[in-house]
């Protein structure tokens, strides 16, 4: 639900209507599928209820939202022009602009925590000091976790252990809940992504104790609002950014981002093609499914 304000937070910034000739009434935003990773999916359907009144309150536009495809639709469909903007994270504008090169950033979304990161966490009297030396031992997952997170411990396996397996353990429902079995010794093994770590560490503070870091990933790009090159009116795209990047400003659109932990939309950076293009070096895209 948090990634359903979200999209209502993107429609609440973009500037009302100026009734303007050639300018639409109707901005069109697809949401990649792992933004809503921790989103419970019997909430899926409900997403987008509050979208139309708020939408119409905050800007006069209608606003159509795509909630649940994965990012390979989001970006087809904004390269066929059903879609006007799309929000991918970080990694993901990096798969799609090498299929997709007339993609383009519109502004990033920042969270109070900034830093897209993830870690791998064993018991603070674990004799491990790597993967390899895990071979075996019990893993234990999240059926929320992020992509990011996902990824960084499927590398380090590649690269640490030849592709070898550990011993799974059913799933648990949140990474907290992953966290605390290791803590608690049923489990050797889990990731978490930087948030959720961070946050479990100002809740328990005593758990935390029993755990260290094992492993620490780099950066990952920041999460993105991308359209293709010529399918926006450059007034359009200026009137799309500049709410994006006040939307703090506005009383109700910072509340909503409040509740999602977005402190602000933020011009992009100056390198974030090139974190894009190291991204990608690092975790190549997967191969299209059949």
């Amino acid at each position: 639900m948090k990634q359903a304000i979200l999209a209502a937070a993107v429609l609440a910034a973009l500037p009302a209507s100026s009734g303007r000739a050639g300018e639409r009434d109707v901005y069109r935003v697809g949401i990649a599928r792992s933004a809503f990773r921790d989103v419970p999916r019997h909430l899926l359907p409900f997403a987008g209820q509050p979208f139309q009144d708020l939408v119409r309150a905050q800007t006069g536009l209608d606003g159509q939202v795509a909630l649940d495809s994965e990012w390979p639709a989001v970006v087809r469909d904004l390269d066929a022009g059903k879609l006007d903007v799309g929000v991918l994270q970080g990694h993901e504008y990096a798969w799609a602009r090498e299929k997709y090169p007339d993609l383009r950033p519109l502004a990033c979304s920042i969270n109070r925590i900034k830093e897209v990161r993830a870690c791998l966490l064993v018991r603070h009297d674990s004799a491990a000091a790597s993967l390899a030396e895990l071979k075996g031992r019990r893993l234990v997952l999240a059926t929320r976790l992020k992509d990011h997170a996902r990824m960084f411990l499927e590398k380090r396996q590649a690269e640490e252990k030849g592709g070898g397996g550990f011993s799974p353990l059913p799933a648990v429902d949140t990474v907290h809940e992953a966290v605390q079995k290791v803590a608690a010794g049923e489990a050797d093994l889990t990731v978490a992504d930087h948030v959720s770590w961070t946050s479990f560490q100002k809740l328990h503070p005593g758990t935390t104790r029993a755990l260290r870091v094992l492993g620490q990933s780099e950066d990952f790009p920041p999460a993105v609002l991308v359209y293709k090159e010529g399918g926006l009116d450059e007034t359009a795209l200026a009137r799309l950014r500049d709410g994006l990047l006040t939307a703090h400003k506005t009383a109700k659109a910072s509340r909503l981002m409040g509740l999602i932990r977005v402190e602000k939309f933020d011009a992009v950076p100056a390198g974030y093609e090139e974190a894009v293009r190291a991204c990608l070096k690092a975790y190549p895209a997967p191969p299209p499914e059949k």
